[in-house]
């Protein structure tokens, strides 16, 4: 649960700057208000762009009016301190697109998508607009969606009445949270990201039936477990299904349910975190094999081969184009 807290941060317009330096400064607040980024005009002059931001138990909401930009999340980024966050836009007028881990997805004013900080991403405003935002913590959206990275750069679309629910309930509240005294506000943050982990958790074209919500949560059991035992070599499918208590059958069965196998998501999430690991200064001390074996791979050449697979490079190679941050979205 969130700590009671709330600060109001200063408001932004970049009215109030000389014209020539507008995008420089709109690109220097963006970073000061969210995390580091690159940011450009795609289109003429920048003269509109305006901000307001609240923290509220950690999750910053946040109101964002901008002529056309594109705001990159790099490599140089991802490897710095301190940025480890989700961000939800919620455009009002127009819509945006996302690009993260491969996918694209476009935002519409009726749709649901996120992007996630530990990697990089493309986020693509090609039209004047007002936007409202959320910024989570990392690990908070974690401890509710384990398997949250699953689900940046998609669009989760208005027809289902949970997506709706919550883009409802998170306009409302970065438009009036601010107005609240700082318990009950924080009370209102924890319900609000209750609100988004059901509207990523349900499947589309579930029935609602208690047969499903009891999947769902055997599913979030298991990616908890999953995170939690990971450094584990011997993890696997029938670890799971014996630390739950299930048939490992039917646990397989509610992962091909979309379209997913647990032996290729242990795979993931191992590769994920060796990511994280290699692209870390704190961690630059450690060996390759040492950090395979952080990750639960008995076998550092086979860890490579699964690393090249996964990535296009050798782990050795990703964490030296880490560091001299070179490698970008492709």
């Amino acid at each position: 649960m969130m700590t009671a807290s709330m600060t109001t941060l200063p408001s932004f317009d970049v009215r109030n700057i000389r014209s020539g330096r507008r995008l420089e400064a709109w690109a220097d607040k963006l970073n000061e208000f969210y995390y580091p980024l690159d940011v450009e005009n795609p289109g003429g002059e920048f003269d509109y762009g305006a901000l307001a931001s609240v923290d509220i138990g950690g999750v910053r909401l946040g109101t964002v009016k901008s002529d056309p930009i594109l705001c990159h999340r790099r490599r140089s980024h991802v490897s710095q301190r301190g940025g480890d966050f989700y961000l939800v836009p919620m455009p009002i007028n127009r819509p945006l697109r996302l690009h993260q881990r491969g996918r694209e997805a476009l935002v519409t004013p009726a749709d649901l998508g996120m992007v996630g900080t530990c990697d990089v991403y493309t986020y693509e405003q090609r039209a004047r607009d007002i936007s409202t935002t959320l910024r989570i913590p990392g690990q908070m959206l974690r401890n509710r969606i384990p398997d949250i990275d699953d689900w940046t750069a998609r669009s989760f679309q208005g027809q289902d009445a949970s997506v709706v629910m919550f883009l409802d309930f998170a306009r409302s509240f970065c438009q009036h949270g601010s107005r609240l005294d700082p318990e009950t506000a924080t009370s209102m943050a924890n319900h609000l990201l209750d609100l988004l982990a059901i509207a990523l958790s349900r499947p589309s074209g579930t029935s609602g039936s208690h047969e499903t919500a009891v999947r769902i949560a055997h599913r979030q059991r298991a990616l908890r477990i999953v995170d939690n035992c990971l450094g584990d070599c011997d993890l696997g499918p029938q670890r799971v299904a014996q630390n739950m208590g299930v048939s490992e059958r039917y646990l397989q069965r509610i992962f091909a349910e979309r379209g997913e196998t647990l032996s290729s998501i242990i795979r993931a999430r191992r590769i994920a975190e060796a990511r994280k690991l290699l692209a870390s200064r704190q961690a630059s001390v450690r060996s390759v094999a040492t950090i395979a074996y952080q990750v639960g791979f008995a076998d550092p050449a086979y860890f490579s081969r699964v690393f090249r697979q996964e990535v296009g490079m050798t782990p050795a190679e990703y964490r030296r184009t880490m560091a001299t941050g070179l490698f970008e979205l492709q």
